[in-house]
């Protein structure tokens, strides 16, 4: 996979449309953020952490490792393949 690169904007390293999946990893500020996140193409990410940001302000996609993508407000998920699904969904049935 190709390196996550600065020259695009943040925009595209959001995953937009996606379905909340799985249990709670955390609260933050109030609000839970679910463990997992599930696209438009039914590929499923896994909570990783906080998008940082730069001095400017502007979220850092160069933080970012590659399999990695924002989802609003400033959560960054993680790919899974479908093995790391699988894991998770019976994890959760157990």
């Amino acid at each position: 996979m190709a390196a996550v690169s600065p020259r695009f904007p943040f925009e595209y390293y959001l995953l937009d449309r996606v379905a909340f999946e799985g249990g709670v990893a955390c609260w933050l500020g109030g609000k839970l953020v679910p463990e997992r996140v599930r696209d438009s193409d039914g590929r499923y990410y896994r909570f990783v952490g906080l998008a940082l940001r730069d001095r400017t302000g502007r979220l850092d996609v160069r933080a970012l490792t590659p399999g990695e993508w924002i989802v609003a407000p400033d959560l960054v998920y993680a790919y899974e393949t479908s093995r790391g699904a699988e894991d998770a969904d019976r994890a959760q049935s157990d």
